[in-house]
């Protein structure tokens, strides 16, 4: 049925983008085959594995939730919960399940999504409602899409089908089997995608509750981001470049004439080779965590990397900023899936990833930069007092965790006089001369050798 060769899947833009390599991939909408976007259902309906499909790692999570101690002044107990063992311990709540504290999205409670910036995280894939793009003043006419589309006898084939707007390739399908898993998980549609999302009702809706027109979800997918996604096809032509225009149908809106009959209702539908550069999707990074003050070689994995109208080849550059400021950086490998760029060194924190081709922004990713734990000298002096000399202790352990953090010789904690980022003084009964110490923090551990200083002679 042609019904099945149209576009690609936006998959659910609640979420940070990110692209599934699906089993069956040439089973096409509808509903959306799940290329682009974690699998479309709403925000309770999430296991800590779909987050992972972004988030990658709980070691990354680890060292992006630590971070956050020294920039927003957080301490333990504000993430983890203690709980009497009933024997005057405590046991720690589940705090590895992301629901548990992220009872609602994350994602669009941050200050940036309450705004309306929406590019902040999902990169081109939107529009920001406020960024002055264009939308058409006149009224729609018969090719115009709709947000429920409409049913037409396909010429071709004589079967019924949805045309003319979003539901012709997304559409809710309670029978679907998540590609990933193998397991039934039914897709929901659109509109259950886009409610509770903690966005005002109004981007949607006027002010008596109803939904316009098809000129109000322009306001957030526009003919400047819908006409730019397009993946590579598995077309033997095209492998290893996007070509707008010679793709096979159902991997994009611009890569086949045919992915333009599911918006626009036009049999006769071309997609035209003017329309530029491609929106850029970054799905995978081959390190999440970088050590401060050092050169580090990163890849990233992803599709629409660079792509050309048939005149213009365009290529990317990588930007990584945080608050403090922004850098930009040109790869030295690109391919349509793959990026290679030497990052120089950063100071420890977090920081936001993107790729950018033409002024095509990529959805955000993450990456942490932590100290360089290195313990150079542990010095033994008088009193059983030892002074440890190196680089990126960070902030002094919590009091609350007395038996996670700290200065160990094997499993007894030292008690700790002193801590700052490149000295730390403690003092114990065990310390000697020759056993070895463990300096455990935040990020890492590091271990040193106990020796005395030499007794100065008399002359």
């Amino acid at each position: 049925m042609v019904g099945k060769r149209w576009g690609c899947s936006l998959g659910s833009l609640l979420v940070v983008i990110g692209i599934v390599a699906v089993a069956g991939a040439k089973v096409l909408p509808p509903p959306v085959n799940q290329f682009i976007g974690i699998y479309d259902t709403r925000y309770p309906n999430l296991t800590t594995g779909d987050c992972l499909d972004c988030h990658v790692s709980h070691p990354l999570m680890v060292q992006r939730h630590h971070a956050l101690i020294q920039e927003r002044g957080l301490a333990c107990l504000d993430c983890h919960t203690l709980i009497p063992d009933g024997s005057g311990g405590y046991t720690l709540a589940d705090f590895r399940t992301c629901l548990v504290c992220h009872t609602s999205t994350p994602h669009h409670s941050t200050a940036a999504a309450q705004q309306g910036d929406c590019t902040s995280c999902h990169g081109s894939l939107v529009d920001r409602p406020d960024d002055g793009h264009y939308i058409p003043a006149y009224p729609p006419s018969s090719m115009t899409p709709l947000p429920d589309g409409r049913t037409e006898v396909d010429p071709a084939t004589g079967a019924t089908v949805i045309v003319n707007g979003c539901a012709a390739c997304h559409q809710a399908d309670p029978n679907a089997v998540d590609p990933r898993t193998g397991t039934s998980r039914p897709i929901v549609a659109t509109a259950d995608l886009h409610h509770g999302t903690g966005l005002t009702c109004t981007l949607c809706h006027n002010s008596t509750g109803e939904f316009t027109t098809i000129r109000t979800c322009e306001r957030c997918h526009s003919l400047k981001s819908l006409h730019n996604i397009q993946l590579d096809s598995d077309n033997p032509a095209t492998l290893g470049v996007i070509i707008d225009g010679q793709e096979n149908p159902g991997w994009g809106h611009i890569g086949a004439s045919w992915d333009c009959i599911g918006c626009h209702d036009s049999w006769l539908g071309f997609a035209g080779p003017e329309l530029g550069a491609t929106v850029p999707v970054v799905t995978g990074q081959s390190a999440f965590a970088l050590t401060a003050g050092s050169y580090t070689v990163l890849t990233l994995a992803g599709a629409s990397f660079t792509n050309t109208d048939g005149v213009v080849v365009y290529q990317p550059r990588i930007t990584i900023a945080n608050a403090s400021g922004s850098l930009t950086l040109i790869p030295f490998s690109i391919t349509e899936s793959e990026l290679k760029v030497t990052v120089p060194p950063l100071a420890d924190g977090n920081y936001e990833l993107r790729v950018i081709k033409d002024d095509r922004l990529s959805n955000r990713r993450n990456l942490t930069v932590v100290p360089a734990l290195v313990v150079r000298t542990a010095l033994l002096g008088a009193g059983n007092t030892l002074t440890v000399s190196g680089s990126g202790f960070g902030a002094a352990p919590p009091a609350e965790y007395p038996s996670a953090l700290g200065v160990f010789t094997g499993s007894s904690r030292a008690e700790i006089v002193f801590w700052s980022d490149s000295r730390i003084v403690a003092t114990s009964p065990d310390f000697a001369p020759g056993s070895v110490i463990t300096v455990r923090t935040l990020f890492g551990s590091a271990s040193r050798a106990i020796y005395t200083a030499p007794k100065k002679s008399r002359r």
